[in-house]
């Protein structure tokens, strides 16, 4: 009989100490990388906007070669969307929905993932231009993390595990952008 009272105690106290640790932890953790980019805003936004161009600097998209991409509504408009289906190790599954759009100032990702792991986040593309022909991009992305499963972000950084991806890809959105532009402002050689 003591020994029982002894695991109820002891359970109300991981239970007691759980609650606490739950709120008095963040229900979201935060991934935020900047990059300077030399094109004007609008030719950032405009393929900012496109879901079917997130792929051209996503660096799970390059890491997952049998990931498998479909699309749905308009793209470029909120509401738009693009479902994936990959590697469970790598990408898994999820979809990506336009759901806020400023004009070459700001684009608002809703991203759903199901599997391996079921979550939410939110993902941010700001665009400040900060001379004629160059703009700072800040790419901001939160996951949420329910209570009471945010206490295991006193032990896993979010940042730290994927901070180098979200970096990688805005050097790969900057190299795209600043390649697709230079090409474009080339003359014509004449024949």
């Amino acid at each position: 009989m003591k020994a029982v009272r002894l695991l109820f105690f002891f359970l109300l106290a991981v239970v007691i100490i759980t609650a606490t640790l739950s709120f008095m932890q963040a229900t979201s953790q935060k991934v935020e990388r900047e990059i300077v980019i030399n094109t004007p805003a609008n030719v950032i936004y405009n393929q900012l906007i496109k879901l079917e161009h997130f792929h051209q600097f996503s660096v799970w998209s390059q890491q997952d070669s049998s990931a498998v991409y479909s699309f749905a509504g308009v793209d470029g408009t909120v509401g738009a969307t693009t479902s994936w289906k990959g590697s469970p190790e790598i990408s898994g599954e999820g979809k990506i929905e336009i759901i806020a759009l400023e004009p070459n100032q700001k684009v608002k990702h809703q991203l759903h993932f199901t599997k391996p792991r079921k979550g939410n986040a939110v993902s941010t593309f700001t665009l400040n231009q900060t001379e004629k022909s160059a703009t700072t991009v800040k790419w901001v992305f939160e996951l949420a993390t329910p209570r009471p499963w945010n206490i295991f972000n006193l032990f896993y950084s979010l940042d730290e595990k994927m901070g180098d991806d979200f970096e990688t890809g805005l050097q790969s959105l900057k190299a795209v952008i600043e390649l697709s532009n230079a090409l474009q402002s080339e003359p014509a050689i004449p024949n």
